[in-house]
This record gives structure tokens, C-alpha cells and sequence, in this order.
């Protein structure tokens, strides 16, 4: 404690010390707001008191005052820099203030000034993860462990860190050993199952959430995460129960109203579906939630004569898939304005009719309603008996179209088969990709000129396709796949039939009417349903799916059976 002189004001000395001991009295009998009087007393008596300040700023933590907590420690800190447990203290109210990386830099200095420091490393791996320095963090877990062992939350926050770097063996692991000290850790048993989930390990995923329901019985996030299990495994009355009983805990969740609605649309029940569908604009990243000062319209104002803005939401591949339902809207009447990304403005034109096309970076308050794109099956009440499938509804640029095609039969008189292999979809994309080498290990070659249609730089695995299996798949280099859609789409035109996985070029090519085959995974997304061969989406468009879930081979035997049949005389 720092020393006061007393020869000023005489007996202040005294005054300061019966004053702490009965604040700390106060505060270790959990009397805060008394401890808290005295503390800010004693401070009135000499500003700089150390202890005052410090046990202060605790008081302000636990009433969640972060703020003025972050004030008095700086103010301790002035005073005495030399605690390591003051600068981790000031860390973790930087970090709940959101000021990461200056917590970062508070426990660094706690452990230059005490190297083995469990709890100081621990929080600082906490503030590392949320700057997204995983590997870092990792390596400040471990330091904490090498402290103290027992460490229960560093071993799960180790095993958090981990699965954010995708080494999911390494998680389980480590939320084991969370669990060998702490058997009762829901969180752990939650996210040990999530990462049980993400290795396809379903039933043992199922297990885990049992037990951190075990442990927790109104765990409204291992309902969920369940449900999404027994989804994946087609028990659908076990995962919406599972749902449902999520809901009951937490009937504001709207990742589960969300989810819910996915699995409903999956099953065909489109009116329900679409419904709960809604609450997507409410999830923690929200989709179609744009927000103007004109009244949403969810189909029940008349829209004759009527201004009403559609703006675009989610990825390309949705919003080629629902345009088709902004010319309803022109067919009722009404002076429709389509908002959409610069690169889809020159494909969206082609929708024809009276539609305005624009950019969605473009400010527009000319409009009496708005309704986001994905909202419009909901507002059309759409069934599976009134999808609006006629295709083409978006056309490609004929003339070039046709000279890629010239450029294409430079290669040989065969037909044209577009090839599309892979997903970057960070949720989705793993299970909805396939290996190139896979693929064409069982297709037959012989009748067809490949060109590539997949997004991004698959130089290395075209050349190594052509070096293992004397397979070439042309790309042109005067076609951006991804950024020049107008070109793509022309290119997908210039092709006799269409192989790919559930991506962006499977929607083109269903809007452009062409002949596709489409290779979908065990549980594929809502849009292509179950347990059927075509799509109401798409008449061109044939599925052809898993049996088992990760097992691609049948499909690609499939695919190889139906590009035969392509090329057979009729």
C-alpha cells in the first residue's frame, strides 16, 4: 500500500486505513455498494490510493460498469505499474469494452512482468480469438495449461481455437480434456458436438449434446445444434421435435425459426416453410433485412399503378432463382424496380417487360413499397403446384455465345459438356463438392470437349486431371467465370449440356434452359427437396444424388450413364 504522510492533515492516515478495512469487510461479505462508498471515500481523501482504486474498479466490473472500471485502472496503473495482475485486470475490462487489441497488449504486459501466469495467458488467448489470431491464441492456451493443467476453460477455449482453424481431431481433443477435469462442462459437451458434426461423426455429435443437455436441461443451443444432426441424418420428426423443443426454451431464436423453416422448405412444405423463413432477417447475420422508409410488401396491397423496389439478397445463385417472380409483379401492374450487384445488371435485363433495372449501391427513394427477393415466394403464397418454371426466363448474348462455341469446336467435332466441381460456400461447401480427379475417374471422355465452368483459379487441378488421366478441360481466358456473369452466361449457352454441384452455374444454367446434370450431396439445400429426379425449379435440370451420405460414387457413375445418353441418337 502506498504511504501517506500525515503531518498535513493530521490523523488521515488513520481515516484511510479504518476506511479499507471496512470496505474490504463490505466487499468480501459481497456488500458492494457500501464497500463502494468507502472506496470512493477514501479516494476524496487521497486520489492516488492504490488499493482504493483497484478494489473500486472491481466493484464497477461487477455492476458491469466497464467504463468507469477502465478509468480507475488506468488511473492504479499510474500510480504502480508494476503488478502483473493489475495490467491482466485492466486487460479483461479492455476486452469486455471491445477494445481487443489493446487488451492484447495489457496481458502481454502482465507476462513480461510474470512469465508463468495461467490466468493472464488465458485471457489473453480470449482476446487473440476475437481479433481472429487463432494460431496465437492456441499458443497462449497452451501457456496457461503449462501453468496450471486443471485448467478447465483453457482446455475448451483450446479446443474453440482449434476448430476455428478447422482441426477438428485437435478440438475433441482438447474439449476431452476440458471434460476429464470438469465432466459437467455443457459447453464442452455443445461444442465437442459440433465438431463431432463437422467430421460426419453424427451419432457420436448426438451423444455430446445429449449430455450437455444432461448437464443443462434448458440448453436451447444443443436442442438446436441436435436437431441440425438429425437433420443431416434424415430422422426429420426426431430434428424438427428437436427444434421445436429449442423454440420452447427460447421462442426469440431465431436461428431456429430460421433452421426450422430450411428443413420445412426441404420437405415440400413450402407454405410453412416460407413462413419461418422470414426469420432470416433476424439471424445473427441478417439476410434480406434492408431497411427503407417505405412500407414492406408481403403480397397484400394491390400494386396497380404502384412503385415497388426488389432488392437483391444472398448469393448469385439465389438471386437467379428468384428473379423469375419480379415479372409477376410487372404482369400485375406495377412499375417494378429491380436493385442488384453491378455484375448481374447486363443478365438481369434480359428478364424483359417493363422492369427497371439498377445498381443496388444506387440510393432510390422513388418507390411506394419494397419486399426483399427471397420474400417474394412467401408473397406469391407459393406451393409446389404454382412455382413459375417456365424456363428460359434470363437469356445469353446469342452472337457470343455462338462465337465461343466456334471457339470450343476449334477443339473437335463433339458435343459440349460445361463442368462446375467445387463450392466456396463456408458452410455448405465442403459436402457439396467433389473431387475433379473423382469425377472423371468415371466418366468416359470420349464424346464430349470439357470446358471449364468453376469459379476461381483451378489452373493446377486441370493440368493435373490432363497429366493423370489425359483429360482436358479448356478454359478461356478472355471469359472471367466470376466476374464477367454476362460472359459466363454466354459461355454456359455456347454448351450442349451442363455438369455441376449445387452452385451458381447449376441456376444459370436451369434459367438458360439448358440440358444439366446436377450432383447433389446426402441432405442437399431446401431448393432441390428429396427423393426426386427433376427439379420443380428448373424442367432442364435432372438431380442425381447421393444414397449414402458422402459416397459420390454412385453419382458419378450416374453422371457417366446420363452424358452417354445425351450423345444416343433419340
Amino acid at each position: 500500500m502506498k504511504r501517506f504522510s500525515v503531518s498535513a492533515r493530521g490523523g488521515t492516515q488513520d481515516v484511510i486505513g479504518k476506511k479499507l478495512r471496512s470496505a474490504i469487510a463490505c466487499h468480501q461479505q459481497n456488500q458492494f455498494p457500501q464497500a463502494g462508498r468507502l472506496y470512493e471515500q477514501i479516494l476524496k481523501l487521497d486520489p492516488d490510493h492504490f488499493d482504493a482504486l483497484q478494489y473500486l474498479a472491481a466493484i464497477r466490473i461487477q455492476s458491469g460498469n466497464f467504463q468507469d472500471a477502465e478509468i480507475l485502472f488506468g488511473r492504479a496503473i499510474r500510480v504502480n505499474g508494476a503488478s502483473p495482475v493489475l495490467h491482466s485486470n485492466y486487460g479483461s475490462v479492455l476486452h469486455e469494452l471491445g477494445r481487443f487489441a489493446d487488451a492484447v497488449a495489457s496481458y502481454e504486459r502482465a507476462l513480461a512482468l510474470q512469465p508463468v501466469y495461467a490466468e493472464a495467458s488465458y485471457n489473453l488467448g480470449n482476446s487473440l480469438c476475437a481479433l481472429d489470431r487463432f494460431d496465437e491464441a492456441i499458443i497462449s492456451y497452451k501457456k496457461a495449461l503449462d501453468a496450471k493443467p486443471a485448467y478447465a476453460e483453457a482446455r475448451y477455449n483450446l479446443g474453440n481455437a482449434y476448430q476455428a482453424c478447422n482441426l477438428f481431431e485437435e478440438a475433441i481433443a482438447s474439449y476431452d480434456g476440458a471434460l476429464a477435469t470438469a465432466p459437467r462442462y455443457a459447453l464442452a459437451h455443445l461444442n465437442r458436438g459440433n465438431a463431432l458434426r463437422e467430421l460426419r461423426r453424427h451419432d457420436e455429435a448426438i451423444a455430446s449434446y445429449d449430455r450437455a443437455i444432461q448437464h443443462k436441461s434448458d440448453f436451447a443451443e444443443a436442442f438446436s445444434n441436435r436437431g441440425g444432426v438429425l437433420k443431416d441424418l434424415k430422422r426429420f420428426d426426431e430434428a424438427m421435435a428437436s427444434y421445436f423443443k429449442a423454440l420452447s426454451i427460447n421462442p426469440n431464436d431465431a436461428e431456429v425459426y430460421w433452421n426450422t423453416g430450411l428443413m420445412l422448405l426441404l420437405l415440400g412444405n413450402f407454405k410453412d416453410g416460407f413462413e419461418f423463413y422470414e426469420w432470416r432477417k433476424k439471424i445473427k447475420e441478417p439476410l434480406g433485412n434492408r431497411l427503407f422508409p417505405r412500407p414492406l410488401w408481403l403480397g397484400r396491397e394491390r400494386l396497380n399503378g404502384k412503385r415497388i423496389l426488389i432488392h437483391e439478397e444472398q448469393g448469385i445463385g439465389d438471386i437467379i432463382q428468384f428473379c423469375r417472380y419480379v415479372t409477376l409483379l410487372d404482369a400485375q401492374g406495377a412499375h417494378v424496380i429491380f436493385a442488384v450487384a453491378p455484375r448481374l445488371l447486363g443478365l438481369m435485363a434480359t428478364l424483359g417487360g417493363s422492369i427497371e433495372i439498377r445498381s443496388i449501391d444506387e440510393a432510390a427513394t422513388d418507390f411506394d413499397f419494397h419486399c426483399p427477393l427471397l420474400s417474394l415466394p412467401r408473397a406469391f403464397n407459393t406451393e409446389l403446384t404454382n412455382i413459375p418454371a417456365h424456363t428460359p426466363y434470363l437469356s445469353a448474348d446469342h452472337a457470343k455465345a455462338q462465337s465461343l462455341r466456334h471457339q470450343l469446336l476449334e477443339h473437335g467435332t463433339k458435343k459440349i459438356c460445361g463442368v462446375s466441381w467445387f463450392s466456396k460456400n463456408a458452410s455448405t461447401g465442403k459436402s457439396r463438392s467433389v473431387g475433379l480427379h473423382d469425377l472423371f475417374k468415371h466418366m468416359d471422355a470420349d464424346d464430349y470437349i470439357f470446358v471449364n465452368l468453376q469459379y476461381g483459379d483451378v489452373s493446377q487441378e486441370i493440368a493435373d486431371l490432363k497429366a493423370q488421366q489425359g483429360v482436358e478441360i479448356i478454359s478461356l481466358p478472355t471469359i472471367d467465370n466470376f466476374g464477367d456473369i454476362d460472359g459466363f452466361a454466354a459461355l454456359v449457352e455456347a454448351c450442349d449440356v451442363v455438369v455441376t454441384i449445387d452452385n451458381t452455374t447449376a441456376h444459370i444454367a436451369g434459367a438458360l434452359n439448358k440440358k444439366t446434370f446436377l450432383m447433389l450431396p446426402y441432405v442437399p439445400d431446401w431448393r432441390w427437396m428429396l427423393d426426386r429426379a427433376d427439379s420443380p425449379w428448373y424442367p432442364t435440370v435432372r438431380l442425381l444424388r447421393q444414397t449414402t451420405d458422402g459416397d459420390w460414387s454412385p453419382v458419378f457413375r450416374a453422371v457417366k450413364d446420363a452424358l452417354r445418353e445425351a450423345v444416343e441418337p433419340a
